[in-house]
């Protein structure tokens, strides 16, 4: 009898010490390994969340009704992340980011990637293209990420792997392959960095939000003075083929030699896989990302506004982690690792979970004058869940954010 009480006691320790530890700041409430991971993550996310809205939007967002939660597994897995939320008549709720990798990828580059994303999230209150929410949000990870992009985004120019920009630009879903989810990615990133340095932050967000409106030929021309989609192509591809260099750079210092490079066919390229202001004049704003002195960041037709979101394939191959270089001991890419209890299981089994999700907010009340959340629509049967390109990962109905 003692023996087994000490062995219900001992299972109970156990059990107890495997949910790791919690901490909560005004909006979010992080749960991680350990007492100071949490912490440590949890304040991260606080001030990514501060300093990225002023960044982006020139103020602090308003503290979130419930907070989202964060669910944190550090070790050496390929490093990624996943956030998912609802849109419902203007509104947006239903929090939820999970997060993997070694701590310091998870800090500069995971983290803010995933918190851009809900900044986003919150000002345009509608799901975005994937390349305009991928591409702004990977603009704050880690130099090394940005750097890796950068070189793919070369190797599929002048291929077969090239999404065209026409294409690029209306996509609010993963293609099937993954060749070409992880392309997406990198001309995400390298279109957002080329809009962005020509124009900044500002005319960015007024940029999607007069595509919404009005469409892309006209958006361009009006933002970004091309005279339509096809020559922002030429004049990016150009800037891409001469090494994507800082356009606030003289153009003396920017290249030495202005001769592209012939595109090569690359086929063993492996790659991995997050009200408008009034119009201004052009402006030669720097790279979002201004801080990779120091190497990290500082501190028309979209889908149903009704659908769920996920930022990123979770994760897109847990063999190529974010730092570029394979994790010593990761596991099989058919393994999940980012799960709730730090228990692994199959790709497989978050599509299927996912197919039970919207129970959680059934129970939801009717969003009211007191700033309660909404309740969850019913789900529409023309929206039904497609099986993403990560082989069993679910990415949603639209997989794009409201912004």
């Amino acid at each position: 009898m003692e023996a087994q009480l000490y062995r219900c006691c001992v299972l109970l320790l156990a059990a107890f010490f495997s949910l790791g530890a919690s901490y909560k700041t005004p909006n979010f409430v992080t749960h991680a390994p350990t007492p100071e991971i949490a912490k440590q993550v949890g304040d991260a996310a606080e001030v990514y969340r501060k300093e990225l809205a002023i960044a982006w939007l020139g103020h602090e967002l308003p503290k979130w009704y419930a907070p989202c939660p964060i669910k944190v597994k550090v070790g050496n897995y390929g490093a990624g992340g996943a956030t998912t939320f609802s849109f419902d008549r203007g509104h947006v709720f239903g929090w939820d980011m999970q997060i993997q990798g070694s701590l310091e990828r998870i800090l500069d580059s995971v983290l803010p990637h995933e918190v851009n994303h809900t900044i986003f999230a919150c000002h345009f209150r509608r799901p975005l293209p994937r390349w305009a929410d991928e591409g702004a949000a990977t603009i704050v990870e880690h130099e090394s990420e940005k750097r890796r992009q950068r070189l793919l985004n070369r190797q599929v120019m002048g291929t077969n792997k090239r999404i065209p920009l026409r294409r690029l630009l209306s996509m609010t879903e993963y293609p099937e392959e993954m060749q070409q989810v992880l392309t997406l990615y990198a001309e995400g990133y390298s279109l957002a960095d080329f809009l962005l340095q020509r124009g900044g932050r500002k005319r960015y967000l007024m940029f999607l939000q007069d595509a919404h409106k009005n469409g892309w030929d006209e958006a361009v021309a009006k933002m970004y003075q091309f005279k339509n989609v096809d020559e922002l192509e030429q004049n990016w591809g150009s800037w891409i083929i001469a090494g994507s260099p800082d356009l606030n750079q003289p153009a003396g210092q920017q290249l030495a030699s202005n001769q592209p490079e012939p595109a090569t066919e690359n086929k063993d390229l492996v790659i991995r896989s997050q009200s408008p202001d009034q119009e201004g004049p052009l402006q030669n704003e720097a790279d979002f990302a201004a801080a990779d002195q120091n190497n990290a960041l500082p501190l028309d037709q979209m889908a149903s506004e009704e659908n769920s979101r996920r930022s990123r394939p979770l994760p897109i191959d847990s063999r190529v982690p974010f730092s570029g270089r394979p994790a010593a001991g990761s596991q099989p890419a058919e393994d999940i690792a980012l799960v709730q209890e730090n228990q692994r299981r199959p790709r497989t089994s978050l599509h299927q979970e996912s197919q039970q999700q919207p129970a959680r907010y059934a129970a939801q009340p009717q969003r009211a004058a007191n700033n309660s959340r909404p309740q969850r629509p019913a789900a529409n049967p023309r929206y039904q869940r497609e099986q993403s390109p990560g082989r069993g990962i679910d990415l949603g109905q639209s997989a794009e954010i409201d912004f």
